[in-house]
């Protein structure tokens, strides 16, 4: 099989391969495909394989992506996937644009380790036109190898900035709470509510800003609310130390909500789950059932709320309000499961 890629091509490529983070076994992938229908992009699930994901998307905006993905280490345009022992005997011709190249392998968890990654570089390198010369300092064109159960053959296109995500943590922000999710968690939440740029995003518990702050850095004009005075104070600092200064924020119950907010395109909130985080001394599952019936009324028809919740028993109280889609568990510790929760109003 012959495969060519050009600077022109690189624009028609239709398959691109996703490198999944790893850190859960559905939410990367989860949140790859809410992104694709933020976006409005047709897309098609090609092949999955452990951390990795090749998707048909003939009209993607690979810098777009990139600057939304929390749980995505790379993108690269797919060239060809193959068994790993193909690999030994690898004979298809790769034609990349002009300038020199290098070959990276990677290797997902510890599968195939009998075959040497140095071993696999030099034979796809081998495998690229003469034109081409190796430069493994300074390369034109990076070619990659990700070997899952089968290897993964591509040139790279986009490397995520995960690091961004760790100098956001709640530690490094003005206003402190240890309850706060990880801003890379509270990315996923927002790209879950399939928020699109320009859109209007709700957190009604937003707490010291962490989901607000993801929200704003994808581009969604922001809202949130909090019961807390001192939280809704240090969420305001914690904004305006990265420079988001167009959110609308209110001190106000839930309840207060439907009548002070119009209405929004998405919501996606990490609301108390009692013990640390405060619930105004409020039954949990009363105060579960309130806010689902505040977002039923002013999350637009077709609008997404992502929401954590922490069992079960308040899952089903969300079904009473708007249509659960989908939910992922994520254990924290032997006491708390939180579940990624994405509702829809129908």
């Amino acid at each position: 099989m012959s495969v060519h890629l050009s600077l022109k091509d690189d624009q028609r490529k239709k398959e691109y391969i996703f490198e999944l983070s790893g850190e859960h076994n559905s939410l990367p992938k989860a949140e790859i495909l809410a992104c694709f229908e933020a976006e409005g992009i047709e897309f098609k699930v090609k092949k999955e394989d452990d951390g990795v994901l090749v998707v048909d998307a003939p009209k993607l905006n690979v810098e777009e992506m990139k600057k939304r993905l929390a749980l995505t280490h790379s993108i690269d345009s797919h060239i060809f996937s193959c068994e790993a022992k193909e690999l030994n005997d690898l004979r298809k011709p790769i034609k990349i644009k002009e300038g020199s190249f290098a070959v990276r392998a990677k290797r997902i968890r510890r599968l195939h380790e009998s075959i040497p990654l140095k071993k696999i570089e030099k034979i796809v390198a081998d495998n690229v036109t003469d034109e081409n010369e190796v430069d493994l300092l300074h390369p034109d064109v990076e070619i990659r190898v990700i070997i899952s159960n089968k290897c993964h053959i591509g040139v790279k296109l986009a490397k995520i900035n995960r690091s961004a995500f760790e100098k956001r943590k709640v530690q490094f922000r003005p206003y402190f709470s240890p309850v706060s999710l990880h801003p890379k968690l509270a990315r996923v939440l927002v790209n879950l509510s399939r928020v699109k740029v320009g859109q209007r995003l709700l957190d009604p518990f937003c707490g010291t800003g962490g989901v607000l702050i993801e929200a704003a850095l994808v581009g969604a004009k922001t809202i949130g609310s909090d019961i807390d005075l001192k939280m809704v104070e240090g969420c305001k600092k914690n904004l305006l130390s990265l420079g988001i200064e167009d959110v609308d924020l209110f001190c106000m119950d839930i309840k207060e909500v439907e009548h002070s907010v119009k209405e929004v395109d998405a919501i996606a909130t990490d609301p108390p789950y009692g013990r640390s985080a405060t619930t105004n001394r409020e039954e949990i599952s009363s105060l579960y059932e309130r806010a689902f019936k505040t977002s039923s009324k002013i999350l637009t028809p077709g609008g997404y709320a992502s929401v954590v919740v922490p069992d079960k028993d308040l899952m089903k109280i969300g079904e009473n309000f708007l249509c659960l889609k989908e939910f992922y568990a994520m254990r924290v510790h032997k006491s708390l499961t939180r579940n990624f929760c994405v509702y829809r109003n129908e």
